[in-house]
């Protein structure tokens, strides 16, 4: 979908798509588009498939949800800080950071080995989560609501990850758009 779109007198048209993202497109003939191969001298177009916007989406709103189950347990904070009064918000600062760098390589530099690194993370984590269920809903319900929440919007957008658009563009294919 194209929100606003400048054409200038030569031949390329600079579009800003949905998210203010910026692609510039080679219009061939009348109005029609291609996207060939960079050698043949024309502009590629990589937009993301919408399985990967999605996956992004679900896995900021994940991690704002990690942040709001950790909110939601004080006293666990409280007892590391504690007993760890430096090191403890240096290490929740680089998980932080990290998930965020994460989310970044997954869905905006296309980095296939996270791709896949996330799959094996969510399914080393699934028997950790299911046996930890009934102490974690013992010990904080609410924190645990938004933790199994978190986890269960990790899991679908990892899965989203592995959906059919989702294969092509992580493996970099292009295509004409008239194909």
């Amino acid at each position: 979908m194209v929100l606003f779109s400048l054409r200038t007198a030569s031949i390329p048209v600079l579009k800003f798509g949905v998210g203010g993202y910026c692609y510039l497109r080679k219009v061939v003939g009348r109005g029609r588009e291609s996207m060939t191969s960079e050698r043949s001298g024309q502009v590629v177009v990589a937009t993301r498939p919408e399985s990967v916007v999605w996956y992004e989406r679900l896995a900021w709103a994940a991690f704002a949800l990690g942040l709001a189950s950790a909110a939601a347990s004080p006293a666990t904070l409280a007892k590391y800080y504690d007993r760890y009064p430096i090191s403890y918000p240096i290490i929740i600062a680089v998980v932080l950071a990290g998930q965020l760098i994460w989310i970044w390589l997954v869905a905006r530099k296309r980095q296939n080995w996270a791709r896949w690194i996330s799959l094996i993370a969510m399914l080393l984590a699934v028997p950790t989560t299911i046996w930890d269920i009934e102490e974690r809903f013992r010990v904080n319900p609410v924190a645990s609501i938004f933790y199994y929440a978190a986890f269960a919007l990790s899991m679908v957008s990892v899965m989203l990850l592995f959906r059919d658009d989702a294969r092509e563009w992580f493996s970099r294919k292009r295509f004409a758009s008239g194909t």
